[in-house]
């Protein structure tokens, strides 16, 4: 429930797992498989599209626990220019081109498992390798898609054993390159900008838990971020583009997987990912209207079902436009609050002091 005195203004409520906000204000949830669209900031809800299903694993996802067992949901959607959408489903990377309802797989998960996070850039698409122990035996590759989504091929590849996985590839608008953002221990974890051609790879900064990052949030001079880690206690972190000089900004009771701009207020969420430091059994959503001073908008208890049927966690959207007030959040595996979506605005919001 929000904090008393914070200024989360909260709207409605619909089911579903939070995707995207576009750039006309339209609304995209997750429902398993199918994604669906509001053109009213979530009064109402249109099939949008969705990624076909067959054999017996749809049939047991019919089953709210086997479902969340076997994550059968859409980790990650983008929208690109031409009204082409891209998602990240269990087995790899679907695609429906514009006007098309039907999605169509065109990269399959071969090693590690699905990607967390897709970005778009123009038509680009890109995203990183994920997966577990395996991983450390093979080069980690940053992949790309220069045709909307149609086919991707490898950007770069680390040297086998350099990072453990890749938790996303970031565009910022600020710089003519992306933000590889790696995990997880010793000295793979780390934040590298890679040159858009996939030639050039430096380390802005690597091998300490304050820089192992899911998802950040770029400035002109710094990126922002909440640190993602079950070694040490958790922050939110300012970390500077020139210097690599890194500043807590604020502890926070678990690791960080989303972040976001909505309504002129930077918003990141935090998990209930248990270890012997981050032992909360809560997770919330943190804003701030000046990047350097945060307020702790709301919080939801963990669920009672076990880790292996996923982590607590507020799921943030992507957004297109950060200047629209009207967004929406979703919880997973959180008490009242697993795969729905809470609509909110910061339009009336008071200013932080």
């Amino acid at each position: 429930m929000p904090d008393p005195g914070t200024p989360l203004q909260l709207r409605g409520a619909a089911r579903g797992r939070a995707l995207l906000i576009d750039r006309e204000g339209r609304f995209y949830v997750a429902r398993k498989y199918r994604i669906y669209r509001s053109d009213d900031a979530g009064l109402s809800w249109a099939l949008d599209c969705q990624v076909p299903t067959s054999g017996w694993k749809p049939v047991a996802a019919a089953s709210a626990v086997a479902a969340r067992l076997l994550r059968f949901n859409i980790q990650a959607f983008q929208l690109l220019q031409d009204g082409t959408r891209v998602a990240v489903a269990r087995d790899g990377i679907y695609r429906a081109a514009p006007g098309e309802s039907r999605m169509e797989r065109t990269w399959a998960v071969t090693r590690g498992s699905r990607p967390i996070n897709l970005s778009a850039d123009g038509q680009r698409v890109l995203f990183g390798e994920y997966g577990g122990m395996e991983m450390d035996r093979v080069g980690v590759r940053v992949y790309l898609s220069e045709d909307g989504g149609r086919h991707f091929e490898p950007l770069y590849e680390f040297p086998k054993g350099d990072i453990h996985h890749i938790h996303n590839v970031v565009v910022d608008p600020y710089a003519d390159h992306y933000w590889v953002l790696a995990g997880d221990h010793g000295r793979m974890p780390g934040i590298a900008a890679l040159s858009r051609d996939g030639r050039h790879l430096d380390w802005l900064d690597r091998g300490h838990q304050m820089v192992r990052a899911v998802s950040v949030l770029p400035r002109p001079d710094c990126l922002l971020y909440g640190s993602d880690s079950e070694m040490e206690p958790n922050h939110l972190i300012r970390l500077d583009k020139k210097t690599a000089r890194w500043e807590r900004l604020q502890p926070v009771e678990g690791s960080s997987l989303y972040a976001a701009d909505v309504g002129g207020m930077a918003i990141i969420s935090t998990s209930v990912e248990a270890s012997a430091v981050n032992t909360d059994q809560h997770c919330s959503l943190y804003g701030s209207r000046d990047d350097a001073t945060w307020t702790r908008l709301i919080s939801f208890d963990k669920d009672g079902w076990s880790p292996l049927l996923q982590f607590g966690l507020v799921v943030l959207p992507v957004v297109q436009d950060p200047d629209r007030p009207d967004w929406m959040f979703s919880g997973q595996a959180l008490k009242g609050h697993h795969d729905r979506v809470t609509l909110c605005t910061t339009h009336g919001m008071a200013a932080q002091t």
